[in-house]
C-alpha cells in the first residue's frame, strides 16, 4: 500500500514546524497538516478504487406496460409579489416592503408524456408514436381515471399491457453499476493484456432504445429468429435467474480467439453466460468454448457439448437456444461477488505518483498558513498577562 506512505509527508512537515518555527506555533496547528493531507491522500485512495472496481452488468427484462399521461393544469399559491420602495424620515431609500401577491392563484401546466414499464420495476419516457405501435403491437387499450385536483384541464391516463404472448414480448436491457474487484486486482487473477485488433475481439454492444445485442458475430439469414429466442430467455430468466446468456461467433479464427476474448473481457461480468462459437468460411462449426464466473461447471460444459454436436455442420442456432432455455432454468447459479471482497486493489504508479504531488502541496499550503497566521504563542501569552493583571 505504496499510496498510505503519503502520510510521511505530513510528519516530516511537523518536525519542521517544531524545529524552525516554535514559537509561531500553537499546539494545534500542528494537527492542521494531518487533517488536510489525510483528506487529500484518503480521497485520492478511495476515489482510485471506486473508478478501478465499477464496473457494469447487463439486466435483462421485458417490457410489462406502457402509459399515456394526458396534460392537466393545476392552482398553486401565486409566487409574484408585489412589493413598494421604503424610504426613512430623510427621503433615503431603505429596502422594499412586501404588501401582497398579484394574483389569487397561479395555474401550473403540466405537459402530457408517454413511458414504458419494465419487468425489473424500472420506467422510460418514450415518444408519442413509440406508443401508438406499442399499443397495436399489444393490442389492447384501457383508460385510468387518475381523480386530479385540476384548475380546468383534468389530465388522465391510457394503458397498454403486454397480452403475455412470446411473439409481442419486447425485451428490455438495462445497465446497473456493481463493484468488480477481480478487475482491478493483479494478486489472485492477472488476465493477460490482449490486443483486441489480433483475433478481431468483440466489444459489448451499446443499448440502443432498451434493446441489445445478445448475438456477436453471426449474419446467418436465421439470425432474427434466434436472437429473438435468446433475447427471451434473456427476459424471462434475467431477474429471476440473474443471468445474461450471449453467444459470440468467431469466422474462421482459432481457438485461442475465444481465450483472448475471455482475457480481454475478464471473464465477463458476474452475471454471464458466454459461448464462443468458431466456424470455418463455410459457416461449419470447428470448435466451441464456454466462460461465465457460474461455479457450476456442468452447465459450461454441457452446453460446449452441445455447440459440438454440430461440428463439421452448418452452425444453426436456433436449437442450441431452444435447449438452452430449460439448461439454465435448473443448472445455472450466479457467482457473488461478495466472495471477492478480500482482494486488495492498489491503485496505479501514476496515481501514487500524483498523490504524492497533491499531498507536498497540501502540506506546503497548510504549513504557510501556520507559519504566517495571526495566532502566536507570545500573542497568547500577552492576552493572558493582562487578563491576569
Amino acid at each position: 500500500m505504496l499510496i498510505w506512505l503519503a502520510f510521511a509527508i505530513p510528519l516530516v512537515t511537523i518536525l519542521f514546524l517544531l524545529i524552525f518555527f516554535r514559537r509561531r506555533t500553537l499546539w494545534w496547528e500542528f494537527v492542521i497538516p494531518i487533517v488536510v493531507c489525510g483528506i487529500v491522500i484518503t480521497a485520492c485512495k478511495f476515489g482510485t478504487e471506486f473508478t478501478q472496481t465499477m464496473d457494469v452488468e447487463y439486466w435483462g427484462g421485458w417490457v410489462t406496460s406502457a402509459e399515456y399521461y394526458e396534460s392537466w393544469d393545476e392552482t398553486v399559491p401565486c409566487t409574484h409579489e408585489i412589493t413598494e420602495s421604503e424610504y426613512d424620515s430623510d427621503g433615503n431609500y431603505i429596502g422594499e416592503r412586501f404588501v401582497g401577491y398579484e394574483h389569487i392563484y397561479d395555474v401550473d401546466y403540466h405537459g402530457p408524456y408517454w413511458q414504458i414499464n419494465d419487468s425489473n420495476g424500472f420506467s422510460t419516457r418514450i415518444s408519442e408514436s413509440h406508443w401508438n405501435e406499442l399499443v397495436r403491437r399489444f393490442g389492447n387499450k384501457r383508460f385510468v381515471d387518475l381523480h386530479r385536483d385540476y384548475h380546468l384541464n383534468d389530465g388522465d391516463k391510457h394503458v397498454t399491457s403486454w397480452d403475455g404472448e412470446d411473439a409481442t414480448l419486447l425485451c428490455y436491457v438495462s445497465k446497473h453499476r456493481y463493484e468488480n474487484r477481480v478487475q482491478a486486482s493483479q494478486s489472485v487473477f492477472n488476465f493477460q493484456e490482449v490486443d483486441p485488433q489480433e483475433y478481431g475481439l468483440f466489444e459489448y454492444p451499446e443499448i440502443n432504445n432498451y434493446r441489445c445485442k445478445a448475438i456477436l458475430g453471426y449474419s446467418d439469414p436465421a439470425y432474427r429468429a434466434a436472437a429473438h429466442r435468446l433475447d427471451i430467455i434473456n427476459a424471462k430468466l434475467g431477474a429471476r435467474k440473474k443471468i445474461r446468456a450471449m453467444i459470440l461467433v468467431f469466422a474462421d479464427k482459432p481457438m485461442a480467439a475465444a481465450v483472448a476474448q475471455q482475457n480481454y473481457w475478464k471473464n465477463g461480468n458476474k452475471n454471464e453466460l458466454i459461448i464462443c462459437v468458431g466456424v470455418d468460411k463455410q459457416k461449419q462449426v470447428q470448435w466451441s468454448y464456454v466462460f461465465s464466473w457460474t461455479e457450476v461447471e456442468k452447465l459450461k460444459v454441457d452446453v460446449r457439448s452441445k455447440v459440438i454436436e454440430q461440428a463439421g455442420e452448418t452452425l444453426n442456432l436456433l436449437p442450441i437456444i431452444e435447449w438452452l432455455g430449460p439448461e439454465i432454468e435448473e443448472h445455472w447459479v450466479k457467482k457473488s461477488f461478495d466472495d471477492f471482497d478480500y482482494l486488495t486493489v492498489e491503485p496505479p504508479t501514476w496515481m501514487v505518483v500524483l498523490t504524492f504531488v497533491l499531498t507536498i502541496l497540501a502540506s506546503a499550503i497548510s504549513s504557510l498558513w501556520v507559519v504566517h497566521n495571526q495566532y502566536r504563542e507570545g500573542m497568547v501569552q500577552r492576552r493572558r498577562y493582562r487578563r491576569r493583571y
